[in-house]
């Protein structure tokens, strides 16, 4: 006898019988009050502390008392349009609970921050989500035509003369712009001669979108990597992306697992790269 109460099997087998025993309480009750709603003293302290965070205040008694009256409504019509089946085939519905899911998952992500050698390591691990690309800052004169341009590019290499050039809405001096950004402006052409170019003297003609410039280069500073003290802030937010993404996975393929997931024959290729899903 003695033996047998030691046997992990027989207090396995005790434990189960128990939460079964406490499972089929719990839905028995469920099952038995088919109408009952119950309004708890935890939900109204979640309706006033929703409303505190809002209004920076606790409310007063009148919209505490408003509070719950259109909680109570709310949940009561929530039922009926259950037992109505509204929620069947509702796209908003639908999106509306998944959206509600995702924000359970982001929440259990951000838990707890991770270790500072833990941070590095990721920081070091995409060193180019850091980099600041290289950037140049540039005095331009606009030109029409080619000519003109050449023309007075010898004019202020030989005489140095003033050049006003042609008139444009272009702005002259440009500080501090990255590639992509100059590009966006004049031309990927002529973004990349610009970042070609040797800084301290007059340049040109250079073609753009809009026409010829004569180019002065002011600075010009190649990409680099900013401190991990500098970016800290941005490498954590990457990493609880990161890890909201493996979460993500990681909760699908159990989903993956739980349900039995039928679907036609021509649908199978549409949804067979999905991590977990076996067709």
């Amino acid at each position: 006898m003695k033996h047998w109460l030691k046997e992990p099997l027989l207090h396995f087998l005790v434990a189960g019988g128990l939460l079964f025993a406490v499972y089929n309480w719990l839905n028995a009750e469920v099952g038995n009050e088919p109408h009952v709603v119950r309004i708890t003293a935890a939900e109204v302290n979640w309706l006033r502390e929703t409303w505190s965070r809002q209004w920076q205040r606790p409310p007063s008694e009148p919209e505490l008392r408003g509070m719950v009256a259109d909680y109570l409504k709310e949940v009561l019509l929530a039922r009926e349009a259950r037992e109505l089946g509204l929620e069947e085939n509702d796209t908003v519905v639908r999106r509306r609970l998944a959206q509600k899911m995702e924000f359970l998952l982001q929440d259990t992500a951000q838990l707890a921050e991770p270790p500072e050698e833990e941070l590095y390591q990721f920081y070091n691990s995409r060193r180019e989500l850091y980099v600041e690309p290289a950037h140049i800052s540039f005095n331009q004169i606009f030109f029409k035509d080619e000519t003109s341009a050449q023309q007075s590019l010898q004019e202020l290499v030989t005489n140095k003369t003033a050049v006003h050039g042609d008139q444009t809405l272009l702005e002259r001096d440009f500080a501090r712009i990255d590639q992509q950004t100059l590009a966006n402006l004049f031309g990927h052409e002529f973004a990349e001669v610009l970042f070609t170019l040797e800084p301290g003297q007059w340049h040109g003609p250079v073609t753009s979108a809009y026409g010829f410039h004569l180019v002065w280069i002011n600075e010009q500073q190649v990409a680099q990597l900013r401190p991990f003290d500098e970016v800290r802030t941005q490498v954590l937010n990457d990493w609880y992306r990161s890890r909201q993404d493996v979460i993500n996975e990681q909760y699908f393929a159990g989903l993956l697992e739980k349900y039995d997931v039928v679907v036609e024959e021509s649908v199978k290729p549409l949804i067979g790269s999905l991590p977990g899903f076996v067709p």
